[in-house]
């Protein structure tokens, strides 16, 4: 950025150098110069606390380890890596067989439990018999019901099914694998893909200066030549560089520590989903933050220097 408003500041210089015929001597070029850096500091210092820039943009996403609730054998996978699905659909199938047989069998326990609870209180109506007995069965009844639902769940649990909307990203098991309910060994894992946020970070200076709601401007390296408009969205209120884990170590303040920054959330006004970037795709963004005042007129400069970063990009070969 520095570049290139020195090289506009030269070319303005050589242009008004040419235009009134200035002579070019020590005093020219000694103005030209201390002019220049005087200018150009000024618009430095002014734009990065006053309309902060950051070149740490990213559209960051949540992902899902997914881990069946029970243990055994893939038989079926119904999705493809890398394909959206909704909410509710089958990933993949283990097989039910064990956990059917269990269902079978406490139903079939349940069963007699009713029909022996039904029996004993026939006949102690007929007979006078004792009513602990017919508690006994009320609470096997009971117990083998609880014993029901849970091995109805672990049977459902045999269909794994997408969280949310998204699309699976990295596939672990093949049929005839065993899926396990490890949560370190996900059996494949999920992508949120309504939960693309894109966050920038921004030194620790101007933050003062971003608040919730002020304009902002975000380029793309892989789109170069347009600029997106938004806002931002909220300002997060922790740093991972001040986070005290939990250990047997006391936290040392002498130890070196590098310079955070200030995540802030940006929401752009457009829905890029249809643009084909990929999720986590690097960006440049800039935020205006002085509404009022001198300084609000500096905004132009960073939106001209904004829009010269993002054509410049069509120049870039790797």
């Amino acid at each position: 950025m520095e570049t290139l408003m020195l090289l506009t500041y030269i070319t303005f210089c050589w242009i008004v150098f040419k235009v009134f015929k200035i002579p070019v001597n020590k005093w020219s070029l000694t103005t030209a110069v201390l002019g220049g850096v005087v200018l150009i500091g000024s618009m430095l210092m002014g734009m990065a606390y006053f309309h902060p820039g950051s070149r740490s943009a990213r559209v960051y996403f949540v992902t899902t380890g997914i881990v069946p609730n029970v243990r055994g054998k893939v038989i079926e996978i119904d999705v493809e890596p890398n394909v959206p699905v909704k909410k509710g659909t089958v990933l993949f199938k283990i097989d039910p067989t064990p956990y059917q047989a269990k269902v079978d069998e406490i139903e079939a326990q349940l069963k007699y439990a009713q029909q022996r609870l039904e029996d004993t209180k026939r006949l102690r109506q007929a007979a006078g018999g004792s009513k602990f007995e017919v508690y006994d069965w009320e609470k096997e009844v009971a117990v083998l019901k609880a014993k029901l639902a849970d091995a109805r769940f672990d049977l459902e649990s045999c269909t794994v099914k997408a969280p949310t909307d998204g699309f699976v990203t990295h596939m672990r098991v093949r049929p005839g694998q065993m899926a396990v309910t490890i949560p370190a060994l996900p059996a494949m894992t999920f992508v949120d893909s309504n939960s693309a946020t894109l966050i920038a970070g921004f030194g620790p200076e101007p933050v003062t200066n971003i608040k919730a709601g002020d304009p902002a401007e975000v380029i793309f390296p892989s789109i170069p030549g347009r600029t997106f408009q938004g806002k931002v969205k909220r300002i997060l209120p922790a740093l991972a560089e001040g986070e005290l884990n939990i250990n047997r170590n006391m936290y040392s303040v002498s130890r070196a520590l590098p310079e955070g920054q200030i995540p802030v959330i940006i929401q752009l006004d457009q829905n890029i989903s249809s643009l084909g970037l990929p999720l986590g795709v690097d960006a440049i963004a800039a935020v205006y933050g002085a509404q009022e005042g001198f300084w609000s007129h500096v905004a132009i400069i960073r939106k001209i220097l904004l829009r010269m970063m993002s054509w410049q990009y069509f120049l870039r070969f790797h």
